[in-house]
């Protein structure tokens, strides 16, 4: 698997094939019309310094065996 983060952008391949591609700038812009019966979402990520592996419920133990991280 390999995730891809340009800016606000983050892209997935699994075995060169892509499998997934999210724009959180554009989600942001749909998020605006959101009907008042959705729930709250979570503050802004930052920018910088963050990685995200996956997103689980706070009680969730999650395990990698390898990850590593290079520039583009």
């Amino acid at each position: 698997m390999v995730i891809t983060l340009r800016g606000t952008k983050v892209d997935v391949a699994v075995d060169g094939e892509p499998v997934s591609s999210y724009d959180s700038e554009q989600a942001a812009a749909a998020r605006a019309t959101r009907n008042w019966t959705e729930p709250k979402l979570d503050a802004k990520r930052p920018t910088h310094g963050y990685i995200g592996l996956q997103n689980h419920d706070p009680g969730d133990i999650v395990y990698f065996r390898e990850v590593s991280v290079r520039p583009l």
